[in-house]
Formats: structure tokens, C-alpha cells, sequence
């Protein structure tokens, strides 16, 4: 588990991880550990990137599977039991993840940016990373969410220069190394939501334009037509004052019917939660697009690596 330092959600997560069976918990922060639960490994990298972290612990760990999470999350109970399964029963497969799902005590305004992201409206064919759906093959697990085995981890590193999308890196590696990546619903961490509005917006801002910037590079995992959609949709919005007649008419038809889609998709018996929830897909939208045209057309984004 990486983090700059331990905090109280750290300790929530450390404190899970021992209460499982059979495993190793490595800690590495920056600096100072104290106050981590006994029984738990604790690294000091200094200040590092995520990934650089993953690759202290992955070198220090033993085991021959290396389960990753990070220090706002913390696993159900059962998450490696079902992880292991599925690694047991097909050679094939490199690497298990699954939903990160809004923990039950979450406050009021990151259990609603929780309910934004697992909105069809929003994370669409991806919608698995936020909410228990059918078992598949995916191609970019988060890492706050990934069982790897040693000797794929060790072939492939986990290291690299990203702060944000050091996971999409990860994945790409895999499988360019012919292996599979399986999302399994049972294997369920409890992952902490930014809350709205300006948390939540903020961290999409940085994820979108890392997306951008790997889809201009063409990595194998960031070119699905899914991640273009909202700059699609904010293009399309935007061209409706330069547009006459017949196209303007079916553009108006167009934008009220995606505004009652949005408004839908965020109903709730309390008018309060239903407002936020709906404007909150609109600006996820607006700024995940602009975002990821940024990254797309070349911007530089920090932590990149090269």
C-alpha cells in the first residue's frame, strides 16, 4: 500500500489487510510510519510516485501473488478468497480486479460522487469499476484494485514516472505480455469518493487529461471510442449556435433529450440529492472532455513521463 503519509484512512486500511488471512501487508510512505498496525511491513521511499512505491513493496514482498490497494480503500473481507480463485483456475489470467465500491459510512457528498461514477451515463462499458456487474475480461484495472502475480509483477515492473494513470501503465504492460486481466464482483475493495463538487471535479480534471494524453500516444488500453464520448458530446454541444434550420432543430431535440437523460439518471425521492446528482454528471461530462482534449492535443501534464 503507498501513501505520501499515514493517515486515518491508511490505518483503517492497514488495520483490514492484517485482520486477512495469510498475507504479507507491506506500508510504504515518504517518511514517518508511526502508528501502523502491528504485523505490517512499513517502507520509507522519500518522496516518490505511486508506482515507484508499488516497486519497493513489490521487491521487499514474498508472496507469489502481489495484491495492490491503496491507503483511501480498504478490502471486504472475502476480496483475495475470490481474487486467489480465479487466479487457480486459469493459468491464462495475469491479474484480478474488482469493484471499488463507495464504503456504507461515506459521507453525504462523496456517496453522491460515488453515485456519479457508477451512473451508466457516466462510466458507460466501465461501469464495472464502481459496481458489481457479470464477470469479463477488462484491459485497465484501477490499482486500488489488483491481484498480480509475482512473476508477472516482477516481468513487467511496477514502477514508472505517472502520479495520476500509473495503473492504465500497468495494465498495458500485462498485456502486451499476453496476459488477461479478469474483473470478478465478488473480489470487492471499499474505495473513498472525492466529494462533490470541487474534489470530485478536480480529480477527474487531472484523470481526463492523462487519458488524452495516453490515447495520443496510442496506448492499447486508451483508444476505446468510450473515452472520446464526452469530448464528443462537448463538441457537439458547441456547435449548435453556428447551426441553421433542420440541424439546429434536431441539435436542440438533441441537447434536451441528453438534459432529461442526465435528469433521469440522477432521480431520488429528495430533490436535493437528485439536483446534485444530475448537475454532477453534466459538469463530469463538460470536464472530463475538455480535459481529455487537452491531454489529446498535446498539453503537457504533469508527472508524464518522457
Amino acid at each position: 500500500m503507498p501513501a505520501p503519509v499515514l493517515n486515518e484512512r491508511g490505518r483503517r486500511c492497514l488495520q483490514e489487510l492484517v485482520r486477512l488471512e495469510d498475507v504479507e501487508v507491506i506500508f510504504v510512505a515518504d517518511g514517518a510510519t508511526e502508528g501502523a498496525p502491528e504485523g505490517v511491513c512499513c517502507l520509507e521511499s522519500g518522496p516518490a510516485m505511486p508506482g515507484v512505491k508499488r516497486q519497493l513493496g513489490l521487491e521487499r514482498s514474498q508472496g507469489e501473488v502481489i495484491a495492490l490497494i491503496d491507503d483511501d480503500a480498504y478490502p471486504h473481507p472475502d476480496w483475495l478468497r475470490y481474487a486467489l480463485a480465479e487466479l487457480d483456475a486459469d493459468p491464462a489470467v495475469g491479474a484480478v480486479s474488482g469493484p471499488t465500491l463507495t464504503p456504507p459510512d461515506a459521507p453525504l457528498l462523496e456517496e453522491l460522487g460515488g453515485l456519479v461514477y457508477a451512473s451508466p451515463l457516466v462510466s458507460g462499458p466501465h461501469r464495472w469499476r464502481y459496481a458489481t456487474v457479470a464477470a469479463r475480461d477488462v484491459d485497465d484495472a484501477p490499482t486500488v484494485n489488483l491481484v498480480v502475480r509475482r512473476e508477472d509483477a516482477l516481468a513487467i515492473g511496477l514502477d514508472s514516472a505517472f502520479q495520476v494513470g500509473e495503473d492504465t501503465v500497468i495494465c498495458e504492460r500485462l498485456i502486451k505480455r499476453g496476459r488477461r486481466i479478469r474483473y470478478v464482483p465478488q473480489a470487492i475493495v471499499f474505495h473513498a469518493r472525492r466529494p462533490l463538487w470541487r474534489p470530485h471535479l478536480r480529480q477527474l480534471w487531472k484523470w481526463s487529461r492523462h487519458r488524452g494524453s495516453f490515447a495520443r500516444r496510442g496506448g492499447v488500453n486508451s483508444l476505446r471510442p468510450s473515452y472520446f464520448a464526452p469530448s464528443t458530446l462537448l463538441v457537439a454541444v458547441a456547435s449548435g449556435p453556428v447551426l441553421r434550420g433542420s440541424l439546429r432543430r434536431l441539435w436542440s431535440l438533441g441537447l434536451v433529450g441528453y438534459l432529461g437523460a442526465c435528469a433521469a439518471a440522477g432521480a431520488d425521492r429528495d430533490p436535493r440529492r437528485w439536483v446534485r446528482v444530475s448537475g454532477a454528471i453534466v459538469a463530469t461530462h463538460a470536464t472530463y472532455g475538455v480535459g481529455f482534449l487537452l491531454g489529446f492535443g498535446g498539453v503537457r501534464v504533469s508527472g508524464q513521463e518522457g
